[in-house]
Protein backbone atom coordinates (compact mmCIF):
# COMPACT_ATOMS: atom_id res chain seq x y z
CA UNK A 1 0.00 0.00 0.00
CA UNK A 2 0.94 3.60 -0.42
CA UNK A 3 0.86 4.15 2.98
CA UNK A 4 3.66 1.66 3.91
CA UNK A 5 6.31 2.63 1.01
CA UNK A 6 9.17 4.15 2.65
CA UNK A 7 11.30 5.13 -0.95
CA UNK A 8 10.99 7.52 -3.96
CA UNK A 9 8.60 6.15 -5.91
CA UNK A 10 7.97 7.26 -10.17
CA UNK A 11 4.77 6.74 -11.70
CA UNK A 12 5.03 7.10 -15.53
CA UNK A 13 3.43 6.96 -18.69
CA UNK A 14 4.79 6.63 -22.16
CA UNK A 15 3.45 7.04 -25.44
CA UNK A 16 3.61 4.27 -27.62
CA UNK A 17 6.45 3.51 -30.49
CA UNK A 18 8.04 7.00 -29.17
CA UNK A 19 11.63 7.01 -27.76
CA UNK A 20 13.35 9.98 -25.59
CA UNK A 21 17.03 10.68 -26.77
CA UNK A 22 17.63 12.83 -23.94
CA UNK A 23 18.42 10.79 -20.71
CA UNK A 24 18.06 14.02 -18.94
CA UNK A 25 14.83 14.48 -19.60
CA UNK A 26 11.55 13.51 -18.44
CA UNK A 27 8.99 12.31 -21.14
CA UNK A 28 6.30 11.33 -19.16
CA UNK A 29 2.77 12.20 -19.33
CA UNK A 30 2.63 12.79 -15.33
CA UNK A 31 5.17 12.10 -12.91
CA UNK A 32 4.26 11.25 -8.98
CA UNK A 33 7.33 10.79 -6.25
CA UNK A 34 6.21 9.37 -3.18
CA UNK A 35 8.63 10.72 -0.20
CA UNK A 36 8.27 8.78 3.04
CA UNK A 37 4.71 8.98 2.50
CA UNK A 38 2.89 8.98 6.07
CA UNK A 39 -0.43 6.51 6.80
CA UNK A 40 -2.57 9.40 6.62
CA UNK A 41 -0.82 11.30 3.52
CA UNK A 42 -2.21 8.56 0.64
CA UNK A 43 -5.26 10.76 -0.07
CA UNK A 44 -2.57 13.48 -1.39
CA UNK A 45 -2.78 10.62 -4.66
CA UNK A 46 -5.96 9.07 -4.80
CA UNK A 47 -7.55 8.60 -8.26
CA UNK A 48 -8.97 11.60 -8.24
CA UNK A 49 -5.91 13.94 -7.76
CA UNK A 50 -4.12 11.41 -10.33
CA UNK A 51 -6.72 12.71 -13.03
CA UNK A 52 -6.34 16.15 -12.03
CA UNK A 53 -2.46 16.13 -12.19
CA UNK A 54 -2.74 14.66 -15.70
CA UNK A 55 -4.99 16.67 -17.07
CA UNK A 56 -3.28 19.56 -15.86
CA UNK A 57 0.29 18.19 -17.68
CA UNK A 58 -2.11 17.43 -21.09
CA UNK A 59 -3.36 21.08 -20.69
CA UNK A 60 0.15 22.64 -20.24
CA UNK A 61 2.11 20.70 -23.23
CA UNK A 62 -1.45 21.52 -25.57
CA UNK A 63 -0.73 25.18 -24.45
CA UNK A 64 2.88 24.85 -25.45
CA UNK A 65 3.41 26.17 -29.22
CA UNK A 66 6.56 23.99 -30.08
CA UNK A 67 6.72 21.75 -27.87
CA UNK A 68 9.23 19.48 -29.60
CA UNK A 69 12.95 20.04 -29.52
CA UNK A 70 15.63 19.81 -31.05
CA UNK A 71 19.63 19.02 -30.16
CA UNK A 72 22.77 18.24 -31.86
CA UNK A 73 23.56 14.96 -31.62
CA UNK A 74 27.41 14.01 -30.57
CA UNK A 75 30.03 16.66 -32.72
CA UNK A 76 28.35 15.62 -36.07
CA UNK A 77 26.27 17.82 -38.13
CA UNK A 78 23.09 15.83 -36.98
CA UNK A 79 20.09 18.20 -35.33
CA UNK A 80 17.62 15.63 -34.06
CA UNK A 81 14.02 16.00 -32.43
CA UNK A 82 14.15 14.96 -28.57
CA UNK A 83 11.93 12.29 -29.45
CA UNK A 84 13.00 9.45 -31.54
CA UNK A 85 10.60 6.83 -33.87
CA UNK A 86 11.01 3.52 -32.63
CA UNK A 87 9.68 0.80 -35.17
CA UNK A 88 10.23 -2.47 -33.68
CA UNK A 89 6.56 -3.66 -34.12
CA UNK A 90 6.48 -2.68 -37.63
CA UNK A 91 6.38 -6.46 -39.89
CA UNK A 92 5.18 -8.22 -36.54
CA UNK A 93 2.51 -6.21 -34.40
CA UNK A 94 1.81 -3.42 -37.78
CA UNK A 95 0.89 -3.98 -41.13
CA UNK A 96 2.87 -1.49 -43.76
CA UNK A 97 0.23 0.21 -43.80
CA UNK A 98 0.07 0.84 -40.33
CA UNK A 99 3.55 1.42 -40.23
CA UNK A 100 3.51 4.27 -43.35
CA UNK A 101 0.66 5.73 -40.79
CA UNK A 102 2.85 5.88 -38.02
CA UNK A 103 5.36 6.98 -39.97
CA UNK A 104 3.62 9.93 -41.24
CA UNK A 105 1.86 11.20 -38.24
CA UNK A 106 5.06 11.31 -36.35
CA UNK A 107 7.14 13.33 -38.95
CA UNK A 108 4.33 14.95 -39.57
CA UNK A 109 4.50 16.54 -36.29
CA UNK A 110 8.18 17.21 -36.39
CA UNK A 111 9.65 13.68 -35.45
CA UNK A 112 12.97 14.11 -37.94
CA UNK A 113 14.97 10.89 -36.45
CA UNK A 114 13.45 7.17 -36.88
CA UNK A 115 15.25 3.84 -35.54
CA UNK A 116 15.79 0.29 -36.91
CA UNK A 117 17.59 -2.53 -36.52
CA UNK A 118 18.70 -5.28 -38.58
CA UNK A 119 17.13 -7.59 -36.30
CA UNK A 120 14.03 -6.15 -36.61
CA UNK A 121 10.51 -6.58 -36.15
CA UNK A 122 10.85 -7.98 -32.52
CA UNK A 123 10.85 -10.88 -31.55
CA UNK A 124 13.29 -11.77 -33.24
CA UNK A 125 12.66 -14.69 -35.94
CA UNK A 126 14.35 -15.65 -39.53
CA UNK A 127 11.07 -15.56 -41.03
CA UNK A 128 10.01 -12.42 -39.96
CA UNK A 129 13.74 -10.87 -39.94
CA UNK A 130 14.55 -7.68 -42.06
CA UNK A 131 10.07 -6.50 -42.95
CA UNK A 132 10.77 -3.45 -40.47
CA UNK A 133 13.44 -2.05 -43.14
CA UNK A 134 11.59 -3.25 -45.69
CA UNK A 135 8.63 -1.30 -44.62
CA UNK A 136 10.72 1.84 -44.09
CA UNK A 137 12.06 1.42 -47.61
CA UNK A 138 8.41 1.44 -49.25
CA UNK A 139 7.49 5.08 -46.89
CA UNK A 140 10.87 6.50 -47.56
CA UNK A 141 10.21 6.19 -51.18
CA UNK A 142 7.86 8.86 -51.19
CA UNK A 143 10.35 11.06 -48.66
CA UNK A 144 12.46 13.36 -49.33
CA UNK A 145 15.68 11.75 -47.92
CA UNK A 146 17.53 14.45 -46.84
CA UNK A 147 14.62 15.23 -44.37
CA UNK A 148 14.53 11.81 -42.89
CA UNK A 149 17.32 11.14 -40.57
CA UNK A 150 17.77 7.09 -40.07
CA UNK A 151 19.37 5.47 -37.66
CA UNK A 152 19.89 1.89 -37.13
CA UNK A 153 21.59 -0.99 -35.41
CA UNK A 154 24.32 -3.75 -35.60
CA UNK A 155 23.64 -6.91 -33.50
CA UNK A 156 26.21 -7.65 -30.85
CA UNK A 157 27.71 -10.55 -29.74
CA UNK A 158 24.99 -13.63 -30.19
CA UNK A 159 25.47 -17.16 -30.64
CA UNK A 160 21.83 -17.70 -32.00
CA UNK A 161 21.13 -14.84 -34.56
CA UNK A 162 23.38 -16.74 -37.41
CA UNK A 163 20.77 -16.45 -39.58
CA UNK A 164 21.62 -12.63 -39.96
CA UNK A 165 25.01 -13.68 -41.55
CA UNK A 166 25.89 -15.50 -44.96
CA UNK A 167 28.45 -17.45 -43.40
CA UNK A 168 28.64 -17.13 -39.95
CA UNK A 169 26.85 -19.45 -36.84
CA UNK A 170 27.86 -16.25 -33.94
CA UNK A 171 27.72 -13.08 -34.21
CA UNK A 172 30.39 -10.20 -33.38
CA UNK A 173 31.28 -6.67 -32.89
CA UNK A 174 33.90 -6.70 -35.76
CA UNK A 175 34.81 -5.19 -38.61
CA UNK A 176 33.72 -8.13 -41.16
CA UNK A 177 30.39 -8.39 -39.71
CA UNK A 178 29.78 -4.42 -39.05
CA UNK A 179 30.59 -4.29 -42.93
CA UNK A 180 28.13 -7.34 -43.88
CA UNK A 181 25.05 -5.53 -41.35
CA UNK A 182 25.20 -1.83 -43.15
CA UNK A 183 25.93 -3.34 -46.70
CA UNK A 184 22.42 -5.58 -46.42
CA UNK A 185 20.65 -2.79 -44.27
CA UNK A 186 21.30 -0.41 -47.29
CA UNK A 187 19.89 -2.51 -49.74
CA UNK A 188 16.91 -3.53 -47.83
CA UNK A 189 16.33 0.63 -46.79
CA UNK A 190 17.00 1.19 -50.59
CA UNK A 191 19.48 4.32 -49.82
CA UNK A 192 22.74 4.63 -50.23
CA UNK A 193 23.17 6.10 -47.00
CA UNK A 194 23.26 5.99 -42.72
CA UNK A 195 22.81 8.81 -41.05
CA UNK A 196 23.37 7.15 -37.28
CA UNK A 197 24.61 3.41 -37.28
CA UNK A 198 24.66 1.76 -33.21
CA UNK A 199 25.96 -1.16 -31.76
CA UNK A 200 22.55 -2.83 -30.62
CA UNK A 201 23.64 -4.70 -27.55
CA UNK A 202 26.86 -4.77 -25.32
CA UNK A 203 29.87 -7.06 -25.80
CA UNK A 204 32.80 -7.54 -23.67
CA UNK A 205 35.00 -6.02 -25.73
CA UNK A 206 33.08 -3.26 -27.46
CA UNK A 207 35.17 -0.41 -26.00
CA UNK A 208 38.28 -1.78 -27.23
CA UNK A 209 36.97 -2.51 -30.27
CA UNK A 210 35.38 1.29 -30.39
CA UNK A 211 39.13 2.34 -29.81
CA UNK A 212 40.84 0.24 -32.30
CA UNK A 213 38.72 -0.68 -35.25
CA UNK A 214 35.76 2.63 -35.58
CA UNK A 215 37.23 3.52 -38.32
CA UNK A 216 36.28 0.53 -40.83
CA UNK A 217 32.42 1.96 -40.62
CA UNK A 218 33.77 4.70 -42.76
CA UNK A 219 33.64 3.22 -47.13
CA UNK A 220 32.01 4.72 -49.71
CA UNK A 221 30.50 7.49 -47.28
CA UNK A 222 27.94 5.39 -46.02
CA UNK A 223 28.34 6.25 -42.14
CA UNK A 224 28.56 9.11 -40.44
CA UNK A 225 31.31 8.53 -37.16
CA UNK A 226 29.99 9.83 -33.82
CA UNK A 227 32.59 10.88 -31.45
CA UNK A 228 30.72 10.99 -27.85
Amino acid sequence: MLAEMTSSTTFSTFRPFLSNTNTNTTTSICTLSLFNLGRHSTHLFSNARRRKLFRTSIRAKQGNKNPLQYRKLGDSDLEISEIILGTMTFGEQNSEKEAHEILSYAFGHGINILDTAEAYPIPMKKETQGLTDLYISSWLKSQPRDKVILATKVCGYSELSGYLRDNATVLRVDAANIKESVEKSLKRLNTDYIDLLQIHWYSHFLYYYILRQYCHLIWHCAVYVLHV
